[in-house]
């Protein structure tokens, strides 16, 4: 038991010696000789640091001067995609919906059957068409031949001409008939619409199916009076569809109105966009890019700008190579994907980062090339 306690004597002496120990280090780190101490290196990393208190710069980055140059004045328009083409198919005839090959929605060629129907009584007129008209065919051959040995009159031989004429157009008009109990495409599109169901009957001008072209789309923008003179049949136009990001489109004009529209103060401008990749939709918002005449201003690299949030930045640098993260408005150039205009935030001589944007932070020294 004695041992045991002999033994403990000496760990909790140490335990004390150790407790004692880190009590005067904590009182030396808070003294004054301790702040003397973390101020001298403090000095001497200043000194290794040419002074400014942070490291020396390793990042390299390219810069552009941002310069005021002749720039083509756009404006932006708003609009909505449209078919080239649409229109609503009805039926011409009377009948019941015996068919409906057609799906809604769905693409179909010209010419396609989109609804069937029955055409039991339009076959039966025909066949009663054709027995009337072959009859009065050969009344009036046998009048022909009558008149020939002058036994029939010359009333007679008439009659036998109109009547058989009047067969004829009734077998015309039966043929039609039957026709147009297959109703089909009148062009290339989309099925848009078709509500209808099998066994429904139609009268003639019910509507049947609505019928898209979508291989080209179209966009009417109003433009006021005071650009409208700068646009012209066949000019190019670049196009941003809300639906598919910041991409844009070329497309091309294809009519300029020559009064405004409503008696107002805008004209109407009609913009034609392929589409032969089936992208694009009616109904889609798309800004339409319009050139209407020159101005000055900054462009630069779009890869300098950075996007977050739906606001642009670019980063300035000062006299020290520091880097600066400054606010801009921006706009496209049209048909230089590669360029963009700063309309606010820059100012001439302004040296703006065009390489390693990502790596950048505000106030953040740099190696300027």
């Amino acid at each position: 038991m004695n041992c045991l306690k002999i033994q403990r004597v000496p760990t909790l002496v140490l335990m004390i010696a150790l407790l004692i120990a880190m009590t005067s280090a904590w009182a030396f780190y808070t003294s004054d000789g301790a702040a003397k101490a973390r101020e001298r290196e403090a000095r001497l990393e200043k000194a290794m640091t040419g002074g400014r208190g942070e490291p020396a710069p390793t990042l390299e980055v390219s810069t552009v001067v941002a310069s005021t140059s002749a720039s083509v004045e756009i404006v932006e328009l708003a609009g909505v995609l449209e078919p080239i083409r649409s229109t609503w198919v009805a039926a011409e005839i009377a009948g019941r919906i015996l068919e409906i090959p057609a799906e809604e929605h769905s693409s179909i060629g010209r010419g396609d059957l989109l609804v069937e129907l029955d055409a039991s009584l339009p076959q039966a007129e025909l066949i009663r068409a054709q027995a009337n008209h072959l009859l009065a065919k050969s009344e009036l051959s046998r009048q022909e031949q009558l008149g020939s040995r002058s036994v029939a009159s010359e009333a007679e031989l008439d009659q036998a001409k109109a009547e058989e004429r009047r067969s004829f157009a009734a077998l015309l008009e039966a043929r039609t008939r039957l026709d147009h109990t297959r109703i089909s495409a009148p062009f290339d599109g989309l099925v848009n619409s078709l509500d209808l169901d099998p066994g429904a009957y139609v009268q003639p001008g019910t509507p049947i199916a609505e019928i898209l072209d979508l291989s080209r789309i179209e966009i009417t923008v109003l433009v006021g009076d005071r650009q409208v003179s700068d646009l012209r049949q066949d000019m190019d136009a670049a196009i941003r569809i809300d639906a598919l990001g910041s991409e844009h489109l070329t497309g091309r004009i294809t009519h300029v109105a020559g009064a405004p529209r409503d008696g107002g103060q805008r004209y109407p401008v009609v913009v034609l966009l392929d589409n032969s990749a089936r992208r694009l939709r009616p109904g889609m918002l798309a800004h339409v890019l319009l050139e209407v005449g020159s101005t000055s201003a900054i462009r630069v690299p779009t890869h300098a700008v950075q996007h977050e949030f739906e606001l642009d930045y670019v980063f300035v640098l000062d006299e020290n190579d520091a880097a600066h993260r400054v606010r801009v408005t921006t706009r496209p150039v049209p048909f230089r994907p590669d360029r963009i205009e700063i309309r606010e935030g820059l100012a001439e001589g302004d040296r703006v980062a065009v390489t390693a944007i990502e790596q950048l932070r505000n106030g953040m020294r740099v190696i300027a090339r």
